[in-house]
């Protein structure tokens, strides 16, 4: 029996920690949350020890399942349409494209290709002849085009939308004017007489040469066939659209040129025109009423004097109208150009892709290398193709990413020592991620969530990058089992210590891509379902399949097989695996049995309640620590890490005794404790900053509507016939003298809209066709809209109305002398009108919610005045999701957090805790937030999806700390240190991997994906690396919550400072007083100064070392003394 030492003596070398915490009785409040983890730890040590038990099995039916779940992928829809991916199903865009497609057949009435011409140099003024000469080159090259299909030719004539061909009786004029009839252009060569070269029509007349617009006057053409046909209407159908001289009056930008028209202003003077004047206040069409191009559709980045004149700009911009697919199906249906090859609108949709296409390549290949301008060409057919290719799985890319991801796994897990190694489970667990993430997009295909862009660009990269973490969580925690753990237990007590951590991340991971979907963007919302779901898959293939793994490389090292090329056996299954001890002060302690028999203090407390006996042992055998260590390391830390960078260096002899190389002793956890912490755990000032953007608000511009028109239209026939009537030229009882627009008013003056009496002549003079006040007499109404359409289709087109139901179709006769002509059908009650407006000046996400916002304002305004409007367009198609997208995603953010909370409370069943790593979580979210800000990222649906999951995410980073500290016992700065010295590794690994699945997405063709992914996923994951590893930890030293242990003593303040050993003898310090309940006892133990081999370190019958078991360790023996 061991006598009791003398006091104050201490053992030789032996720094007591600063405030040593000792492991006591439980308090009363933290049984019931202790017992409920231990109840679900238990639950992950059976399932541990049953997934061990059956390992191949379980991979056999894991692998089975996930196999049967990644052939879903065979029937995966990639969804590439634009209304598709960005409008919400059931929302109000939805619903008002939904009535409008009901009402038209077709939302857009023409399609638009764009030519934008920039200079080289940036900041250079483009208002040139010289610049728009260029334009003309590249404009000229595109509307040249042409593709042959079906058999056919098409050509821009043939396909561009006409706005208003009018209806002409003479069949001549009439085939002729269809020919000429121009396309609507809009550029800002229609300034100039150059904008003629761009229409393609041209007509044939006996004894003239071929019209063209370039050579077309219409006031003389009229004149010079009046004498051969009665063209009245169709003069003073000019003469209302002010078409004029079209072209030929207009400046030639090269007056030079030998075809420029002697009508043009600087023909004679040949002097190049003043570009930004010609162009100040918008160019025309060939109808100077009703085709007028604003400003901003011909020119962007223009300057002006303090007077507003245009002085220059940086960019000229061309439209090319064509139309729609169903427009050039009706178009040619019947047509004898057609009627062979079966027309179809599948067909014409085709004819409109394929020429849209040309269009682009011939466009951008229209100017030289070396020229001064460059053109850049766009058309809805290439944003198709170019959603098509970024929605094509990039398999280089894929295949770069996952064998990049296997090699790191493989260099990290391979150790030199083949008990150790564990290579090919971290190719298994790369392997197993890259399954799971395929049954989960199969998985998400079988439920019917289509793919898209973001799910074949980042999705792969991302869930691997996330799944690897656990991976390696689990592999490090594998390694690191207690001593004297058995066999067949391992991978239980793997799952109990890893399994919550685990747990904690995946399903917080889930609940966090489940709260993005609330972004009401389909395309995100699908994005962040598919997350969800794989992260579920990994988690099912972490917790259940990769343990299979871990056992079956359990049982590889039991059969002394190599890693990796487990078909060969161990070369280190013939000798003794040693794991040295760590030096004993100055002094090595040799290999073999050495023993230190130390005699220590416990305290005995009778508990008088129940009587039971509480022997109160000091924490662990604290025994020699480094003088470096400020946190009283234990003496044997852990040296089996899989993390560590250079594996362990084998002895020479059985028996030899050596001192190990520092170097070789290095690892991410031997950093953590005696380098990482003692920093960290220090005070330091801590200052967060937040960035603010103003935004401008947008300029509007006040719409011109159909009712204008109709009404100025009304207007004027109104006045021809108050002209004609007073001239004497309309009657009573006869209109034929008058003029068209007299005779029309006429007709429309003496309707009733009563069906006994339709007509009443005395209204001729007592009605008015508008009132003083602007109104059209209700009863006129629709009578009027009859007429509008079928007299003026050019203010009709430029009105842009899409009338539905149409109205009905009625030609006027002004020669008609059968009366029946004078009878005017009604048209039916309009269900859809529209009118077009344009906005300016957007450039920001502001400008389009704030137009937007005023807009739906104003419609509020007409439907309650009984008028249901809604606004349409792309600003409206694309951008009304931003409206709300605020409040979702502060809906989402706090939703999370508060899921987050409850989730961590529940499994680490400490509020506490989880409140820390919430405010943590908010934190990371918040900075993220002002450096995206910083980098020029405003808040779309993008980033804010990314802001949601970025405190899932940010769980991978903080929880493994946070439990670590929860479950270590001392002070608060102790604990924290060995969370770190446990988690520093699998954390800083996971981050690793978490980047190396981000690397690939730095490789996108897409500025898109590098831009809104790759560069705010990779300031994600650093951020929750400093935050995990650095702001977490620093809390928890400071507001952490207390150990689930009960301090019952504290150690005496009088505690004295090391002293020197002399004579090699053994001292304590004094014991301070204690409660009378306590009562002290003198305990000797033996220690052995060398740690068990790992399970699956044999060793060999010759070697002369003696095999340890848990039984060969000598017992206590103790005593009481009073």
């Amino acid at each position: 029996m061991a006598q009791p030492l003398p006091p104050r003596e201490l053992p030789p070398g032996y720094t007591p920690p600063a405030r040593p915490a000792t492991p006591q009785i439980l308090a009363g409040s933290l049984k019931a949350p202790l017992w409920l983890r231990a109840y679900f730890q238990g639950l992950l040590f059976s399932l541990g020890c049953g997934i061990q038990k059956h390992c191949g099995k379980v991979l056999f039916l894991g692998l089975l399942a996930f196999g049967a779940l990644a052939l879903g992928l065979r029937v995966a829809v990639i969804e590439t349409d634009l209304e598709q991916l960005w409008v919400e199903v059931g929302s109000r865009v939805s619903q008002e494209l939904h009535y409008t497609k009901e009402k038209l057949g077709e939302e857009a009435a023409y399609t638009s290709q764009m030519l934008i011409q920039t200079p080289r140099q940036e900041g250079e003024n483009i208002l040139t002849p010289e610049a728009l000469g260029l334009h003309l080159q590249a404009a000229l090259t595109a509307s040249k085009v042409q593709v042959s299909l079906y058999g056919k030719s098409w050509d821009l004539n043939k396909i561009c939308y006409k706005s208003g061909v009018p209806l002409i009786e003479n069949g001549m004029i009439e085939r002729m004017i269809e020919k000429l009839f121009p396309c609507v252009i809009l550029t800002p060569l229609d300034c100039f007489w150059e904008g003629a070269k761009l229409q393609g029509g041209s007509a044939y007349l006996p004894g003239r040469p071929d019209i063209q617009w370039t050579n077309l006057d219409p006031e003389q053409l009229l004149e010079e066939l009046g004498p051969f046909a009665s063209l009245e209407g169709f003069r003073q159908l000019l003469d209302k659209a002010q078409v004029g001289q079209a072209y030929v009056g207009r400046p030639c930008l090269d007056p030079k040129d030998l075809h420029c028209p002697p009508s043009a202003p600087n023909h004679h003077s040949r002097q190049a025109p003043n570009v930004a004047q010609e162009l100040s206040g918008g160019c025309h069409g060939f109808s100077h009423k009703f085709m007028h191009w604003q400003e901003e559709l011909l020119l962007g980045g223009m300057v002006r004097d303090a007077q507003g004149q245009l002085l220059r700009a940086e960019a000229l911009q061309s439209t090319f109208l064509l139309m729609s697919p169903r427009q050039l199906f009706e178009h040619f249906r019947g047509d004898y150009q057609t009627h062979d090859i079966g027309w179809s609108e599948e067909q014409a949709s085709t004819v409109l892709q394929t020429w849209q296409r040309r269009f682009v390549q011939l466009a951008q290949e229209a100017l030289p290398e070396n020229a001064s301008q460059q053109i850049h060409a766009f058309s809805p057919t290439t944003l198709d193709d170019i959603l098509h290719a970024f929605s094509e799985v990039s398999t280089a890319r894929v295949v770069g990413g996952y064998l990049l991801m296997l090699a790191y796994a493989c260099v990290t897990m391979l150790r030199w020592d083949c008990a150790q190694s564990q290579g090919a489970v971290g190719l298994a667990g790369v392997l197993l991620v890259a399954l799971a993430v395929a049954s989960g997009l199969g998985l998400c295909s079988l439920l019917g969530i289509t793919f898209n862009a973001a799910t074949t660009q980042v999705l792969p990269f991302l869930a691997l990058g996330i799944g690897v973490d656990d991976v390696f969580l689990l592999a490090h925690a594998f390694t690191e089992a207690p001593s004297g753990t058995p066999l067949q237990e391992r991978m239980g007590e793997c799952l109990q210590r890893t399994g919550t951590s685990v747990a904690l991340t995946s399903i917080n991971n889930m609940v966090a891509f489940f709260m993005a979907a609330l972004v009401p963007i389909p395309a995100l919302r699908a994005f962040s379902l598919q997350a969800a779901i794989v992260v579920g898959c990994n988690f099912a293939a972490v917790m259940l399949v990769f343990p299979a793994v871990l056992s079956l490389d359990l049982h590889r090292r039991h059969c002394q097989r190599l890693d990796v090329l487990c078909c060969f056996s161990s070369p280190c299954s013939a000798r003794v695996i040693q794991i040295l001890p760590q030096e004993l002060g100055d002094r090595t302690v040799p290999v073999g049995i050495a023993h230190l028999t130390t005699t220590v203090q416990a305290f005995t407390h009778c508990e008088a309640s129940s009587q039971h006996v509480v022997t109160i042992l000091p924490p662990q055998a604290q025994l020699v620590p480094p003088p470096s260590d400020p946190l009283s390391s234990e003496l044997f830390s852990p040296v089996g890490s899989t993390r560590d960078l250079l594996g362990q260096e084998e002895g020479i002899g059985p028996k030899a005794a050596r001192k190990s190389l520092p170097c070789a002793r290095w690892n991410l956890a031997h950093f953590a404790r005696y380098q990482f912490a003692p920093l960290l755990l220090q005070s330091h000032a801590k200052r967060f900053s937040s960035l603010k953007a103003v935004l401008p608000p947008p300029a509007t511009q006040a719409p011109r509507t159909w009712l204008h028109y109709y009404r100025n239209w009304l207007q004027g026939i109104q006045a021809a016939f108050d002209q004609d009537w007073a001239s004497g030229r309309i009657t009573y009882h006869s209109y034929r003298n008058g003029s068209e627009d007299g005779a029309l008013a006429y007709k429309l003056l003496i309707q009733t809209g009563n069906a006994q009496e339709p007509l009443d002549f005395s209204q001729l003079t007592t009605r008015r066709l508008v009132d003083k006040d602007g109104l059209i007499p209700p009863e006129l109404f629709y009578m009027g809209l009859t007429v509008w359409v079928s007299s003026d289709p050019l203010g009709l087109a430029a009105s842009q109305a899409n009338f539905y139901p149409p109205p009905p179709e009625w030609l006027h006769d002004k020669y008609d002398t059968t009366g029946e002509n004078l009878r005017i059908p009604a048209a039916q009650p309009l269900e859809f009108a529209q009118f077009p407006f344009l906005l300016r000046g957007l450039q920001k996400t502001a400008d389009f919610v704030e137009a937007i916002e005023g807009a739906r304002a104003a419609c509020t305004e007409a439907g309650q005045a009984g008028v249901r409007a809604y606004p349409s367009g792309s600003p409206f198609l694309f951008w009304e999701q931003y409206l709300g997208l605020r409040r979702c995603f502060l809906l989402a953010v706090c939703i999370l957090l508060v899921c987050t909370f409850l989730v961590c409370a529940l499994l680490l069943l400490n509020p506490w805790t989880a409140g820390l790593i919430v405010l943590v979580l908010a934190m990371m979210t918040v900075e993220l937030f002002g450096i995206m800000g910083f980098l020029g990222i405003k808040l779309s649906a993008i980033p804010v999806v990314i802001l949601v999951a970025s405190i899932g995410i940010g769980v991978e980073f903080t929880v493994h700390v946070a439990l670590g500290f929860l479950t270590a016992q001392g002070s608060r700065n102790l604990r924290a240190a060995r969370a770190l010295e446990h988690t520093f590794a699998p954390v800083t690994d996971g981050a690793v991997s978490t980047l190396l699945g981000l690397l690939m997405l730095a490789g996108s063709n897409f500025d898109f994906i590098v831009r809104y992914f790759f560069v705010v996923l990779t300031v994600l994951t650093l951020l929750g690396l400093l935050h995990g590893l650095v702001l977490l930890p620093v809390l928890l030293s400071i507001l952490g919550p207390p150990p689930e242990v009960v301090q019952m003593y504290k150690e005496s303040p009088q505690v004295l400072s090391p002293t020197t050993p002399r004579g090699g003898t053994l001292r304590w310090g004094m014991t301070p007083t204690l409660p009378q309940s306590f009562a002290r006892v003198t305990t000797s133990m033996t220690v052995a100064l060398h740690s068990p081999p790992l399970p699956g370190a044999y060793i060999h019958p010759a070697s002369a070392e003696p095999t340890w078991s848990p039984a060969a360790t000598p017992a206590a023996n103790s005593s009481a003394t009073e």
